[in-house]
Parts: structure tokens; sequence; C-alpha cells
């Protein structure tokens, strides 16, 4: 079936309809993808969303805010990507909006044949920038490569050199890590070694970094671009509150 022929037979006196699937719908992410789209369908808007949820958990609060819920495996399931493109088909999905950090890499990286076996849009950033976005690693090459400025990094090998060079305290922390998980502030050489053992322990690897005093002091940047990468908005929020390592309430 043809994208077009899909929109065909979404219209319903005058206004079309289009039929979006929501991961991971008990995250933060996912739940502001929901709320969003919520009040789109609320507005005078020539797009109605008809909203699907899916989770590994049957707990998780965004099955029961959508249109309809589905379970499915996690994402490090080798049926997880066979069972997304079946939900995918059966719900006739014209997009798919990726609602945690844990499944963007599995669905980037499939991407192509999401797309083209079922014709869905999945609404992710490409695999290149992916790739560098979710290890803090590459993402301090990049900034560095760009002349962008940021917080001095360092790799465990060379944890000597960077102590040397700005002292204690230094952060230790996953390169491939989120909302906050194993995140050490570090005094000593001592405590170094048990942060980087524990990181190691859970299957991921360290990064040593400068730490930036004052939470006060934190703030996001974000770019929107669309498909072509056309920018459409930005946005900097001076003063958030986090949960978690996440952050639920900022202001913009």
């Amino acid at each position: 079936m043809s994208g077009q022929k899909k929109v065909k037979e979404n219209i319903d006196n005058g206004i079309k309809s289009a039929n979006v699937l929501i991961t991971a719908a008990g995250s933060i992410v996912a739940q502001g993808i929901i709320k969003s789209l919520k009040l789109v369908n609320q507005m005078r808007n020539p797009v109605k969303y008809r909203i699907i949820a899916t989770d590994m958990s049957a707990q998780a609060a965004g099955l029961y805010r959508c249109d309809k819920g589905f379970l499915l495996p996690p994402s490090s399931s080798p049926d997880y990507l066979d069972s997304l493109i079946k939900k995918v088909k059966d719900e006739n999905i014209q997009a798919i909006y990726v609602g945690s950090d844990q499944e963007l890499l599995v669905i980037g990286n499939a991407a192509e044949r999401i797309e083209r076996e079922t014709e869905a849009k999945v609404l992710s950033n490409p695999l290149k920038i992916l790739n560098i976005a979710r290890d803090k690693w590459k993402t301090f090459e990049f900034l560095k490569a760009n002349n962008l400025p940021c917080a001095l990094s360092s790799l465990p090998e060379d944890s000597k050199n960077f102590i040397q060079n700005i002292g204690f305290p230094i952060v230790v922390k996953p390169r491939e890590g989120y909302g906050s998980l194993h995140f050490y502030i570090i005094n000593s050489l001592e405590e170094m070694d048990y942060a980087l053992s524990r990181i190691r322990k859970v299957g991921w690897s360290p990064i040593l970094q400068e730490y930036l005093e004052g939470d006060d002091k934190e703030f996001t940047s974000g770019v929107t671009v669309d498909r072509t990468g056309k920018y459409v908005m930005s946005s900097i929020s001076i003063q958030k509150t986090v949960k978690h390592g996440q952050t639920y309430k900022a202001f913009i």
C-alpha cells in the first residue's frame, strides 16, 4: 500500500487522520509526546492523530492514555524488531516516535528495514548522529573538533595525565549512560577505581570528565530540524526540575 493510499483511506469529513506509534509509553519522553499530540488533536488542525502506544511493561501509564496500547518485548530481545514491525503493519502506522534511549540505536539501526517493510516513517536522527550523541566520548571529540566549548574529558587509560592537569574532584560516568545512572563525583584515586569497576561491571565503558560545579548553572539547548535538515526551531531551558536524572519541568 502506498503512502498516498494510506492518507486517502484515513480522510474523514475533510480532516486527515494519521496513525502514529510511540514506543516506551512509560517514559518521560513518551509522556511528553503523547501529551503534545493530544493537545494538537484538541485544536483546529487539518490532521487528527490516532495514537498507538507500546511498552514492555503493562504498568506503563502511557499505554492507557492513548487510543490503543500494546506490549512489546524489551528492545534487547531478538524478537523486538519483528514484534514492532508487525504492530506497525497491523495498525497501519504512518510515523514512529521513539520514547527511550535504549530503543534509539536499535530502531535507528533498523530504520531502513522498518520503513521499507511498513512504509511508516521513523522519526529519529540519522544513525551517524545517534552514534555520536549516544557516546559521551564521541560527543566530546565532535565538540572539540568543531571548536565548541565543553567539559574536558578523558578515557580511563589517560587518567593519570587528566588528574594531574585538572585535579579532583572529577566526574566518572558511563559513555553510553542515561538518567544519571552510575554517575560519580570523585575525590580520590580509590574512589575513581571503585567507580570504574562499578561501571564496567554492568557492561558499560567509563569516561572521566571535568566537574562543573553549581546546579543553578546547568542548562539544556535543543534544535529541531525537519527530515531535510531545515531549521524549524531552537530552545534553551534555563531552569529545570530533575527527577532520577531526567528533566520533567523546565522554563524555556
